[in-house]
């Protein structure tokens, strides 16, 4: 590993994000300055955190961020440790579908013919693995404003592992009409049983 790698994964892990040396190696090769000095830049770190945000995690994440392996078999416990997901769906589960569409249609409105987009409305949860792309960023949404009660999120780890979570109190950002692809550290995630009913 270069010193150049080095000082990228000491200026992430301080953020508390792991990625692969793979993905910094690839940083890397964007960086053009002849000769190249021996302590990156601020503005040169701040453009790769950019681009990590920009990322999808399949391309940047390292294990160690990843989901563990066994929480499809833990229930009703706080797993330890932490991890990195991207937000792949939100529904505002203390709204119903027609208030929330209702609402989205009104902040469109407000913003004008410039401000629209197309909308990706939440899914059904039985078809949510065929409904929903590997690749989040191709359908990132122009925010908008709309109000909330509490969101559910399909959440997605940097091997592909999809859950759902739940704000157990609301969180700012986290909104139907959010930028999909948003990246979230978690820790001491509290895993909750699956009714179905």
């Amino acid at each position: 590993m270069t010193h150049h790698q080095t000082q990228v994964l000491a200026y992430f892990a301080q953020k508390q994000i792991h990625l692969s040396q793979r993905y910094i190696a690839s940083l890397l090769t964007t960086f053009t300055i002849a000769p190249p000095p021996p302590i990156l830049p601020a503005a040169t770190l701040s453009t790769f955190y950019t681009a990590f945000l920009n990322s999808t995690l399949q391309q940047s994440a390292s294990p160690q961020s990843f989901l563990p392996r066994s929480l499809a078999n833990q229930h009703n416990t706080t797993v330890s440790g932490s991890t990195l997901v991207q937000v792949i769906h939100v529904q505002d589960i203390g709204t119903s579908r027609l208030a929330q569409l209702e609402a989205v249609e009104k902040a469109l409105n407000e913003a004008g013919p410039q401000g629209r987009r197309v909308i990706d409305l939440p899914v059904e949860e039985e078809g949510d693995d065929a409904n929903a792309q590997n690749n989040p960023q191709n359908e990132v949404n122009e925010e908008i404003s709309v109000g909330k009660s509490i969101c559910k999120l399909l959440l997605e780890d940097g091997k592909g592992e999809r859950v759902y979570g739940m704000e157990v109190k609301p969180i700012e950002g986290i909104k139907v009409g959010m930028s999909l692809g948003c990246k979230v550290f978690t820790s001491h995630l509290m895993v909750a049983e699956r009714h179905k009913g």
